[in-house]
């Protein structure tokens, strides 16, 4: 009887090193929060999404409408107007998710245009810091 005391004592010991260890890798890994914005789009009125550094993971609606997105440079307080004519546009599916994983490097700006009505368009994106670790954008990050 002796004799399984230490053993378990031993086992005890090397199972609290593997859980110690174990939660000391989980905690170093940078957390992001999965948070989604919604915006309400104008017909015809750009706007912007998403500033860089960032990569914008997704952008869905629920509408008949043309939703499309586009990137310019940020050098303007109205980037998204003075640079819609020379920029290329992507056509977004409607009722579907748009999945992207778009990165968008600083400097940059994405921006958002709908024809016809307003439509409500809700993304999601992970703006970087100067560090590099991402930190997820919220709808008052616009």
């Amino acid at each position: 009887m002796s004799s399984r005391k230490p053993v378990s004592l031993v086992v005890s010991l090397i199972l609290s090193g593997i859980v110690a260890f174990g939660g000391a890798s989980v905690s170093a890994a940078p957390r992001v929060s999965e948070v989604r914005g919604l915006t309400v789009i104008k017909a015809g009125v750009p706007q912007v999404l998403v500033e860089g550094p960032a990569r914008l993971l997704h952008v869905d609606f629920e509408s008949a409408q043309t939703v499309s997105l586009y990137s310019v440079a940020s050098n303007s307080p109205d980037v998204c107007r003075t640079g819609a004519a020379d920029a290329k546009h992507t056509a977004l599916h409607p009722n579907v998710r748009n999945a992207l994983s778009l990165n968008v490097p600083a400097g940059q700006t994405v921006c958002v245009v709908a024809s016809g009505d307003s439509v409500d368009v809700v993304w999601h994106a992970e703006k970087m810091t100067t560090t590099g670790e991402p930190r997820t954008a919220y709808a008052s990050d616009r």
